[in-house]
């Protein structure tokens, strides 16, 4: 494992050294177990290398968390908390996804990172110590999350412009129930300009780079969450003022023409975009015939009961 781990550090430290130029680190000595583990992987991994962990990281822990889901989908766990208690995604809805991720993680989001690293230096986000104070960390997060959203609103609501949808987003709304792995399900170009709408409010903040992985960490995670597909009462995110949850997106993937916001309900009831989600009686639920998540999958299987 050490040996595995000191290649790894290797490649990044000697060929890509040659293309970028480390930054001197330490302002400081490690304080707390957090900078040491900070201060080994830089030692081990230097900055770029750092930046690739934290991405795999993040890649890791969408997948996890999308497995999760759909772990809960199989075993119809926590069905009283489905939002479209109707519709689960099928195993074929599950490998068209994972194709189109394994693609889109590898081919877009990773060079995408690439190219966008050097800017973060050039923006002067810094490796070195001491870390951000905790409450310097979350306010910075919390700016994030509404600059973000934003962003987000505007370049969403301009995909439902009529050519955008139909040529680039419509691939995400593949699913008209969605499911955690299918976050990051999108045209490579939406992928680009969301991409760019979540980099955006670290280049105007310009945070440490702690702050500015965790925030990538934390962004993802939200994304599985609000295409999860499940709204739990345990969320404590559900106290933010204006947070619309997994209820707000779902709803969004259902009726296609409202609810723009990634997780915040402001900006569609100032614009008028915003739509509350029908209730749904209970005994509905009880008489509901299950149908897959994707409607293609869902003509696909009436056609084959008819042959």
């Amino acid at each position: 494992m050490e040996s595995a781990f000191a290649s790894f550090a290797s490649v990044f430290k000697g060929n890509v050294s040659s293309l970028m130029t480390e930054e001197p680190i330490f302002l400081g000595q490690p304080s707390g177990v957090t900078e040491h583990v900070w201060a080994y992987l830089l030692t081990k991994l230097g900055d770029f290398g750092l930046f690739v962990f934290f991405y795999l990281s993040m890649a890791a822990l969408y997948g996890l968390g999308g497995l999760l889901f759909y772990y809960v989908d199989k075993k119809r766990l926590f069905a009283k908390y489905k939002i479209q208690y109707d519709r689960y995604a099928t195993d074929k809805d599950y490998m068209d996804c994972v194709k189109g991720l394994i693609f889109s993680y590898v081919c877009i989001i990773l060079p995408l990172g690439c190219i966008s690293f050097p800017m973060t230096k050039l923006a002067g986000l810094s490796h070195s110590l001491p870390l951000p104070p905790v409450q310097l960390g979350l306010a910075q997060m919390f700016a994030f999350l509404v600059l973000e959203d934003f962003f987000h609103y505007w370049m969403h609501r301009f995909f439902h412009t009529p050519w955008f949808y139909k040529h680039i987003h419509k691939q995400h709304h593949y699913y008209a129930a969605p499911f955690g792995l299918a976050a990051s399900y999108a045209h490579p170009i939406e992928t680009i300009c969301l991409g760019i709408c979540t980099f955006a409010p670290a280049f105007i903040i310009r945070p440490h780079y702690f702050v500015f992985y965790l925030w990538f960490i934390v962004r993802q995670m939200d994304a599985v969450y609000t295409h999860s597909g499940y709204e739990f009462p345990w969320n404590p995110l559900d106290y933010l003022p204006y947070f619309g949850g997994a209820t707000f997106h779902d709803y969004h993937h259902k009726a296609f023409t409202c609810n723009y916001g990634s997780r915040y309900t402001y900006l569609d009831k100032l614009f008028k975009t915003y739509k509350d989600a029908p209730v749904v009686d209970e005994t509905e639920k009880l008489k509901a015939t299950i149908k897959p998540a994707s409607m293609a999958e869902e003509l696909r299987l009436k056609k084959a009961k008819k042959l």
